[in-house]
């Protein structure tokens, strides 16, 4: 739910929210039938521990989000971070790869201190969501007042 003060938000696209809660179904299943199978309690801990890692990552992932206010202060919400910036911080919006061809694509922030800022929330494959991406981009930098296209 968006907040009341809150311009716009970015969230994940809807595919990557379909897709965790079946792969959130899925670690379940093979959870209790890891534990259920009397199998080498070894292997039993670690298979636990890696679906717990990768659920709670995927966890993280959709919860992210992408808030901006009214007040100038974009809230910036990702796996393990919250960051606060405000119009000013920001130098521009990005569309970006997250390693080579093929890869997820997001939008980014350079910062005026040169840092870049990942947005997770906006992050997609790079076919389907190339469109949802753009449109994400193009709110950004109309609520930073910035109408060029940069890429």
């Amino acid at each position: 739910m968006t907040s009341p003060n809150a311009v716009f938000e970015l969230r994940p696209p809807r595919l990557s929210t379909a897709l965790y809660a079946a792969s959130l179904v899925v670690a379940v299943a093979l959870v209790l039938f890891a534990l259920t199978t009397g199998g080498s309690p070894l292997f039993t801990v670690v298979f636990v521990a890696f679906a717990v890692g990768i659920t709670g990552y995927n966890t993280a992932t959709v919860f992210s989000r992408v808030r901006g206010h009214a007040d100038g202060s974009l809230e910036v919400r990702n796996r393990l971070t919250t960051r606060r910036l405000q119009r000013a911080d920001i130098d521009r919006v990005m569309v970006g790869r997250q390693a080579g061809f093929g890869s997820v694509r997001r939008v980014e922030l350079l910062l005026k201190d040169g840092a870049t800022l990942h947005l997770v929330a906006t992050e997609t494959l790079p076919f389907p969501g190339q469109r949802q991406l753009e449109q994400q981009a193009a709110e950004l930098r109309q609520w930073l007042g910035d109408t060029s296209t940069h890429s």
